[in-house]
Protein backbone atom coordinates (compact mmCIF):
# COMPACT_ATOMS: atom_id res chain seq x y z
CA UNK A 1 0.00 0.00 0.00
CA UNK A 2 2.76 2.42 0.94
CA UNK A 3 4.47 1.76 -2.73
CA UNK A 4 1.00 2.79 -4.48
CA UNK A 5 0.52 6.25 -2.45
CA UNK A 6 4.76 7.53 -2.96
CA UNK A 7 3.64 6.49 -6.83
CA UNK A 8 0.73 8.89 -6.52
CA UNK A 9 2.27 11.32 -4.50
CA UNK A 10 5.32 11.62 -6.89
CA UNK A 11 2.46 11.86 -10.05
CA UNK A 12 0.48 14.61 -8.45
CA UNK A 13 3.33 16.44 -7.54
CA UNK A 14 4.23 16.57 -11.32
CA UNK A 15 1.25 17.65 -12.45
CA UNK A 16 1.22 19.86 -8.92
CA UNK A 17 4.17 21.63 -11.33
CA UNK A 18 2.82 21.52 -14.39
CA UNK A 19 -0.05 23.12 -13.87
CA UNK A 20 1.36 26.03 -11.44
CA UNK A 21 3.83 26.44 -14.55
CA UNK A 22 1.10 27.04 -16.91
CA UNK A 23 -0.57 29.21 -14.48
CA UNK A 24 -3.91 31.07 -15.25
CA UNK A 25 -6.94 29.62 -13.96
CA UNK A 26 -5.13 26.49 -13.49
CA UNK A 27 -3.12 27.57 -10.67
CA UNK A 28 -6.44 27.14 -8.59
CA UNK A 29 -6.52 23.28 -9.33
CA UNK A 30 -2.41 23.14 -8.60
CA UNK A 31 -2.41 24.36 -5.34
CA UNK A 32 -4.79 21.40 -4.54
CA UNK A 33 -3.18 18.74 -6.17
CA UNK A 34 0.13 19.63 -4.70
CA UNK A 35 -0.73 19.53 -1.30
CA UNK A 36 -2.50 16.01 -1.55
CA UNK A 37 0.72 15.17 -3.53
CA UNK A 38 3.29 16.05 -0.72
CA UNK A 39 1.05 14.15 1.63
CA UNK A 40 0.80 11.03 -0.26
CA UNK A 41 4.32 11.48 -0.40
CA UNK A 42 4.73 11.83 3.21
CA UNK A 43 2.54 8.82 4.04
CA UNK A 44 3.58 6.70 1.46
CA UNK A 45 6.86 6.87 2.46
CA UNK A 46 6.56 6.42 6.19
CA UNK A 47 5.12 2.85 5.04
CA UNK A 48 8.13 2.15 2.60
CA UNK A 49 10.57 2.76 5.48
CA UNK A 50 8.34 1.00 8.35
CA UNK A 51 8.03 -2.47 5.54
CA UNK A 52 12.17 -1.93 5.06
CA UNK A 53 11.61 -1.22 1.64
CA UNK A 54 13.85 1.29 -0.37
CA UNK A 55 11.44 4.53 -0.35
CA UNK A 56 13.34 6.97 -3.39
CA UNK A 57 10.11 6.86 -4.74
CA UNK A 58 8.42 8.58 -2.19
CA UNK A 59 11.57 11.02 -1.18
CA UNK A 60 11.28 12.42 -4.97
CA UNK A 61 7.60 12.51 -3.97
CA UNK A 62 8.37 14.40 -1.41
CA UNK A 63 10.88 17.05 -2.85
CA UNK A 64 8.82 17.89 -6.36
CA UNK A 65 5.91 17.90 -3.62
CA UNK A 66 7.50 20.70 -1.97
CA UNK A 67 7.97 22.20 -5.10
CA UNK A 68 5.39 21.99 -6.58
CA UNK A 69 3.57 23.71 -3.27
CA UNK A 70 5.91 26.81 -3.65
CA UNK A 71 5.09 26.76 -7.23
CA UNK A 72 1.39 26.76 -7.21
CA UNK A 73 1.06 29.30 -4.24
CA UNK A 74 3.45 31.51 -5.99
CA UNK A 75 0.91 31.41 -8.96
CA UNK A 76 -2.21 31.18 -7.38
CA UNK A 77 -1.79 34.39 -5.01
CA UNK A 78 0.00 36.32 -8.49
CA UNK A 79 -3.08 35.55 -10.20
CA UNK A 80 -5.15 36.51 -7.72
CA UNK A 81 -3.63 39.94 -7.56
CA UNK A 82 -3.97 40.34 -11.18
CA UNK A 83 -7.38 39.40 -11.20
CA UNK A 84 -8.12 41.98 -8.75
CA UNK A 85 -5.93 44.89 -10.05
CA UNK A 86 -7.87 44.17 -13.67
CA UNK A 87 -10.94 44.29 -11.81
CA UNK A 88 -10.41 47.59 -10.25
CA UNK A 89 -8.91 49.43 -12.94
CA UNK A 90 -11.94 48.13 -15.08
CA UNK A 91 -14.65 49.62 -12.39
CA UNK A 92 -12.59 52.73 -12.01
CA UNK A 93 -12.40 52.92 -16.14
CA UNK A 94 -15.83 52.75 -16.02
CA UNK A 95 -16.82 55.69 -13.54
CA UNK A 96 -15.05 57.49 -14.91
CA UNK A 97 -16.32 57.43 -18.89
CA UNK A 98 -19.81 57.28 -16.98
CA UNK A 99 -18.73 60.67 -15.30
CA UNK A 100 -18.35 62.07 -18.80
CA UNK A 101 -21.46 61.54 -20.03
Amino acid sequence: MGKNQAIAGFVMSIVGIVFAILSGWLSIIALPISIVGLVLAVIGGKKLRAAGQPSGLATAGLVLGIIAVVFSAIAFFTCGICIICAASSTAAAESAISSLF
